[in-house]
């Protein structure tokens, strides 16, 4: 489709009949969706909370996404639905729970997909979708809400052909071809109330039904469902576009917001989306059974605070010098750039090996270099991101996800890196492990902290520092310093998280070490991960304290490294 045809049709079919220009963006701050498993899955939801983030970062835009797999609005489902394990939710049986304790602002609902429950147009069927959109109405508005309606998706049955039945038969254990047709009529009847209710409309199925006759002029094959019925990225990108262009917002035709750190930005909101979404179906509740278990409420409202955060701050950013400022670093060259307005380090190699495999360092980069120097002669890529005083927490996990993101997905970098956590460095990596076992090769730790009541905590043999627990405090939002020794995340309490994964671990350690004690740290990771069938090895300094770090003979870390990336890239 052309630019100047994709225009006119979202002007004309895409917006609500009520409402041709760009009405600017929602005065509602909390928005809750509803749907079915396309809305579930969320990705047009990501897309529209992230425009709204870059376009406006000082507003407190809560997009919440209360989509269920498998629901409709109509109460109804086919005989045998999910080979008779469970008829389909109905909405109904939640929607005075969610909004109670959702409290939105404003609503938006995508019925349909479901509602005609794959079977051919049945006037019987049509009067309980437009009964059970009524009564939704009704309620969203009784609660002081407003609502916006999305017309559903497309069915294709193109990719789909060998699985679906023809017009004509008594029963229907397998889709109906020509269901799109009866998604065409429900839409119609949802546009015909905005033109003569008042009704706010937004035409989902008429940008991708347009989208994929355009498609389809090069591709003849070309789908945005694989399986007939959930959108790939791309038609959730479609989906989004009668919403934003209503409220004047742009996004890349990947769906990423209009923003130089836009693609991270869209990553970062999707993980937040996810958590939030099984943390607020778990609070409250429905009928459909094999949905994963969220966190805590409270708990993943705290995690989404913190990605809000760091996402706010980049949308606020400039574009900084992206491809960055080089530089000499032992004779190899050394980048530094700017990711989610943080400062990354990568120093590369004169040839990269196959596979582009890389070192990644929690804290203290450039202390002790000879390992990386030997890495780089093999072809690794060294990297540092510039995130210090977050001591491994859930923000500096957060902000490591940007990183990981760029390098893997941007530039081509391993999918999993060699860690490398020295002293309180020990943090980010154990940390990124535990919330990532898949996205990590091995660790090699040095004196590292493994628990923060023994650093900066100086609860057991060591230390402590109280600034910096004062930081741990603050930075995990424990309420006192009971909550914080009462914690049970730290490395040494969680490696059951590791151990089916056996990221291999080498930790050396100095036995006289006053500041990160041994004893408190290092030991009980091995003796630990050692119970639960963990790899690790321990190379042991006798006499030695916090410092010196590493060894005067780097051979046997680097031969660590090396074997355990080779395995990991290839």
């Amino acid at each position: 489709m052309s630019a100047r045809l994709l225009a006119f049709f979202l002007i004309t079919v895409g917006l609500p009949l009520k409402a041709v220009p760009p009405s600017g963006p929602p005065e509602a701050l909390r928005i809750v969706f509803l749907g079915d498993s396309i809305t579930y899955s969320g990705g047009y939801i990501a897309i529209i909370d992230a425009a709204l983030i870059v376009g406006f970062p000082d507003r407190p835009y809560q997009i919440l996404n209360l989509g269920l797999a498998s629901e409709t609005v109509s109460g109804l489902s086919e005989e045998g639905h999910a080979n008779g394990q469970f008829p389909r939710p109905d909405l109904h049986e939640r929607l005075d729970r969610v909004l109670a304790q959702t409290k939105p602002e404003l609503v938006v609902a995508c019925y349909g997909m479901n509602d005609g429950i794959y079977h051919p147009f049945s006037e019987e069927r049509f009067a309980a979708f437009k009964d059970g959109i009524q009564r939704l109405r009704d309620k969203v508005i009784a609660a002081g809400a407003e609502i916006i309606h999305l017309t559903p998706p497309v069915f294709d049955p193109l990719p789909i052909q060998a699985r679906t039945l023809p017009a004509g038969l008594d029963a229907y254990p397998k889709p109906f071809a020509g269901y799109n047709s009866v998604l065409d009529r429900y839409s119609d009847w949802l546009l015909d109330m905005a033109k003569n209710a008042g009704w706010t409309v937004y035409d989902v199925h008429g940008a991708m039904n347009q989208a994929l006759e355009e498609k389809r002029r090069d591709d003849p094959a070309f789908t945005f469902a694989k399986d007939g019925v959930h959108p790939d990225a791309a038609g959730h990108s479609i989906m989004a576009q009668p919403l934003l262009k209503a409220w004047g917002m742009p996004v890349a035709p990947d769906g990423a917001p209009d923003h130089h750190d836009g693609a991270a930005i869209l990553t970062m909101v999707k993980q937040k989306q996810a958590f939030l979404r099984d943390a607020w179906l778990t609070q409250t509740g429905h009928a459909r059974p094999g949905v994963k278990a969220g966190l805590p409420l409270a708990e993943a409202q705290l995690e989404a605070s913190i990605i809000d955060e760091v996402v706010r701050i980049s949308a606020r950013s400039r574009p900084d010098s992206r491809p960055g400022k080089t530089s000499d670093w032992h004779g190899y060259t050394k980048r530094d750039f700017i990711v989610g307005l943080k400062r990354a380090t990568v120093v590369s190699p004169k040839q990269t090996a196959p596979g582009k495999p890389w070192v990644w360092h929690g804290e203290f980069f450039g202390h002790r270099p000879e390992p990386d120097i030997a890495l780089l002669g093999h072809g690794y890529h060294i990297v540092y991101y510039n995130v210090p005083n977050l001591l491994g927490s859930p923000g500096a996990v957060r902000l490591w996800e940007v990183l990981y993101d760029e390098l893997t997905q941007r530039q081509g970098f391993a999918k999993k890196p060699a860690l490398v956590g020295l002293s309180r460095g020990g943090l980010y990596c154990y940390h990124w492990a535990l919330t990532h076992p898949d996205r990590v090769a091995c660790i090699y730790a040095d004196a590292p902290v493994c628990d923060f009541k023994s650093w900066p905590g100086g609860k057991g043999k060591g230390k402590g520092d109280p600034a910096n627990w004062e930081r741990v405090l603050k930075l995990w939002d424990f309420p006192d310093e009971a909550a914080a020794l009462a914690w049970d995340g730290n490395p040494v309490d969680q490696l059951h998280r590791l151990a089916p994964h056996r990221i291999p671990l080498l930790h050396v350690f100095g036995d006289a070490d006053d500041v990160v004690p041994w004893e408190e740290n290092t030991k009980l990771i091995h003796e630990r991960y050692t119970a639960l069938g963990g790899p690790i090895e321990l190379i042991r300094k006798p006499g030695i304290g916090h410092h010196p770090h590493g060894l005067d003979d780097p051979a046997p870390i680097i031969d660590f490294i090396l074997r355990h990336t080779r395995v990991a890239t290839d």
